[in-house]
């Protein structure tokens, strides 16, 4: 069988585009109104007090019935707003298919997280914590077979109702296996061991952003003519 000796020239340009990349500026999936991320959009069904999942847009249970209680305007966040009744029974997860067309991972996104939440009653402060979950699916909708890519914890509360936030960067970093995959997001309350599952508590103002790696083809470019010169000097 032949050798077919590579053109070097090629070769140096694209392992250039291939090297020459960066960090770009953080994009916001979900945060204030986009989809909904403080909560505070519902009332469809004319109760300003109480929201079930129907009636709470972009949100939905895939832990119980779409009638069960979401969010309510009592024990209000510090900026006085309705917030999310999380339970540590499992009938209630807030998901989010992150838009109708979704977000599509790509190798090297990377992933931060921030949200306010407090305990509420009979919540554990010891052992309970808010968990936030990013997956994909085997089928690309919130409801198939979900693979975890990460559950990031809240940690415990460390001060008796009052709201604490979170701001967690960089919980995951999408690898070339998660590439293609459409995400997805839960959050809920997980009991610790042994901990009672009637124990209660609030979440608001969730922002989920999302860092990608682009090229940069200027640097690039700048790389590719130099080997190309350095080819022809050497020829």
């Amino acid at each position: 069988m032949a050798f077919i000796n590579p053109n070097p020239r090629k070769v140096i340009c694209t392992l250039a585009f291939t090297l020459s990349t960066f960090t770009g500026q953080a994009t916001v999936l979900i945060g204030g109104d986009i989809l909904n991320g403080n909560l505070n959009a519902g009332s469809a069904d004319g109760d300003t007090t109480d929201d079930n999942f129907e009636s709470t847009p972009n949100w939905v249970n895939v832990g119980g019935a779409p009638t069960m209680q979401s969010t309510r305007t009592n024990l209000a966040s510090p900026d006085g707003t309705r917030n999310a009744v999380l339970s540590l029974s499992g009938d209630r997860v807030f998901g989010s298919e992150l838009g109708l067309n979704g977000y599509t991972i790509s190798a090297g996104d990377t992933f931060d997280v921030q949200f306010e939440w407090r305990d509420a009653f009979n919540w554990n402060d010891s052992l309970d914590n808010v968990a936030v979950t990013l997956f994909t699916t085997d089928d690309d909708t919130i409801t198939g077979n979900a693979t975890s890519l990460v559950v990031d914890l809240s940690g415990l509360s460390t001060a008796n109702n009052t709201y604490e936030t979170v701001d967690h960067d960089g919980i995951y970093t999408a690898t070339g296996d998660d590439a293609g995959k459409r995400l997805f997001l839960t959050f809920q309350g997980q009991s610790g061991e042994g901990s009672d599952t009637n124990g209660f508590a609030r979440f608001d103002n969730l922002t989920l952003e999302v860092t990608s790696v682009v090229p940069e083809p200027s640097s690039a470019l700048l790389i590719c003519l130099a080997g190309i010169g350095l080819v022809a000097r050497r020829r």
